[in-house]
């Protein structure tokens, strides 16, 4: 930093900077024709340390001289074609990078009409009322308690979103696309990668908008935040087509530039999202991920993760899906990317409410205890505010709570134990809505009743949150290369699953799951060649309640409980391609 400090001082540009930048002179055309191959000289350039654990080929790309300059990050802008290049340092914060007068993502296409844009800027009005999309309901699991006697008691609280008026037209979305395009993607996975990004292109809706950014060791942005009319399609098609693979790994370049176009557009489609795709290890983001999913937080832009192949990055992309609360989907036959993709984008199309706020408040002394949630919460006096990101049309969240209830006072037969509520965007109507509250409440009797059975729906949901524990209390222990411990935790859960007094459908795809998991770690090399990945992609989908598609496996599986959490605009192949044809989406003229 001290030299280009001194630079600036002087009016030269610090060592390094010259070079990159008389580079653009004789490649600019090169950019325009064969923005992969220029790519891959701008980075084999300059000599830069790659992953120390990829075993990439290709060249690594960044600026040694340049990095000494900027503190360890080397940044290249230029205007041709919006292209822009990032590579990130193992050691140094994306913050660090020196600003410079090309890094302006403002050229974001307008929507299609001024009214989208307000509508997409202005705060909706309050209103207070039960007719939203979204609804709210409680539940007990034992509807009598026995009085006199303090006791625990689990309930349940479930806000459940509707399919909408029929024919409404969803709403677009920004959309930005981060590809993985390093050496490891050579073959037909780079084809495969193709294939996938012109399906999304392809669905596309007129009001759409789609950005590509490509990553190896740097990242470049391929098409700005483009209209998906019929022109929009065809650069970004054509671009789709020139991508080529060759590098090292950084997904933080990737993101970083993906979040600055966000950040930086000038008009916003009401529905957002960063779809992230890699089959590669990177030993570089986890360092920076906590800064990245804070700005991706600001921006309300959640971040999908896609994992595909046994020997991608699992740990990182399921830490990303843990903080952005979305699915981390593990692709291990990647000939079935596009269908994965179809599935993640199905969902988006569908997106009825967002900034969802549940209130939970207690009742009569009665003492909220847990609050079991994957979702971040805060609690103030006696009442606990969790935050959803948004709801899928169809989709449901279930909050499972337990509660200490105090001895009764006598005579009373009936006890109230939680007040729930929920506000929440409601993007059909475009206002602010807040559902009525909703009494959780339990009979008292005087003698206990053996034969009162448990709620059905409650049993099923502290089923989900033990079953999800596990999993990941199993996980972490077969990170540690404790596989006898792991497969204890699993049977230990299997065990308590067997002896619930009824059998569900929940109860048995739970079982499976269980199943499957003792797979996935019965020894190193099983968890190493992705039973890793296909546990933390289960774990978190119990979790959230989301999936992004049912998958079948290398090996021809296909995991029952998905179909728990699958929306109606949800699926795979054609079905996928016929839901989003059904949202509403009129196809680009």
């Amino acid at each position: 930093m001290a030299a280009a400090a001194a630079a600036a001082a002087t009016g030269a540009p610090p060592n390094g900077i010259v070079a990159v930048q008389c580079l653009f002179v004789p490649l600019w055309l090169s950019v325009w024709l064969f923005p992969g191959v220029a790519f891959e000289a701008l980075c084999s350039t300059f000599s830069f340390p790659q992953a120390p654990n990829s075993t990439e080929t290709g060249a690594n790309a960044a600026a040694a001289d340049i990095s000494k300059a900027t503190g360890g990050v080397a940044v290249w802008d230029h205007a041709l074609q919006g292209h822009m290049l990032h590579a990130a340092s193992p050691n140094v914060n994306l913050d660090d990078v020196l600003p410079t007068a090309e890094s302006d993502f403002t050229d974001d296409d307008p929507l299609p009409t001024a009214a989208a844009s307000a509508a997409a800027f202005a705060e909706p009005e309050p209103d207070a009322s039960s007719s939203g999309v979204l609804s709210v309901t409680t539940r007990v699991e034992y509807s009598a308690l026995v009085s006199g006697m303090s006791q625990d008691v689990y309930g349940l609280v479930t806000v459940q979103a509707g399919t909408g008026p029929l024919q409404a037209e969803r709403q677009p979305m920004d959309l930005v696309v981060v590809l993985d395009v390093s050496g490891s993607m050579m073959g037909d996975r780079i084809s495969q990668v193709k294939d996938a990004t012109r399906f999304i292109l392809d669905q596309a809706c007129r009001g759409d908008r789609i950005s590509i950014v490509s990553f190896n060791s740097c990242a470049r942005r391929d098409l700005r935040l483009r209209i998906m009319d019929a022109v929009g399609k065809d650069e970004a098609n054509r671009i789709t087509t020139l991508l080529s693979a060759g590098g090292g790994t950084s997904i933080a370049a990737g993101m970083d530039m993906a979040l600055s176009i966000m950040e930086q557009r000038r008009h916003k489609n009401k529905v957002s999202a960063i779809l992230v795709l890699t089959d590669g290890q990177d030993s570089w983001t986890a360092s920076q991920l906590p800064k990245l999913m804070q700005r991706a937080a600001a921006a309300s832009c959640p971040v999908y993760a896609f994992g595909f192949g046994s020997d991608h990055d699992a740990v990182l992309l399921s830490a990303i899906a843990e903080q952005a609360k979305t699915p981390f989907t593990f692709v291990e036959d990647t000939s079935k990317i596009r269908e994965a993709f179809a599935g993640a984008v199905g969902g988006l199309s569908s997106i009825v409410a967002q900034r969802v706020q549940l209130s939970l408040t207690s009742q009569s002394q009665v003492t909220l205890k847990v609050v079991h949630t994957a979702f971040p919460s805060q609690q103030r006096g006696g009442e606990t505010t969790i935050m959803i990101p948004d709801m899928f049309a169809s989709e449901r969240r279930d909050v499972l709570v337990e509660l200490s209830v105090p001895a009764a006072v006598q005579g009373q037969q009936q006890i109230s134990l939680l007040l729930a509520s929920a506000r929440y965007v409601d993007l059909q109507q475009n206002c602010l809505v807040q559902t009525p509250p909703v009494v959780m409440e339990a009979m008292q009797l005087e003698e206990p009743q053996p034969e009162i059975e448990p709620d059905e729906e409650v049993t099923a949901q502290r089923e989900r949150v033990e079953v999800t524990r596990a999993l990941n209390d199993a996980a972490a222990a077969s990170d540690r290369g404790q596989f006898d411990v792991a497969l204890q935790v699993i049977e230990d859960c299997d065990g308590r699953m067997k002896k619930a007094k009824k059998q569900t459908a929940a109860n048995r795809s739970l079982t499976l799951e269980l199943v499957e998991a003792r797979e996935s770690m019965r020894n190193r090399e099983a968890w190493e060649s992705g039973g890793r990945a296909e546990l933390r992609d289960a774990a978190q989908m119990h979790s959230i309640q989301r999936t992004t598609s049912v998958l079948e496996g290398a090996g021809g599986s296909r995991r029952a409980s998905r179909s728990m959490y699958l929306s109606e605009t949800q699926d795979d192949g054609s079905e996928g391609h016929k839901a989003m044809q059904a949202s509403g989406c009129s196809q680009a003229t």
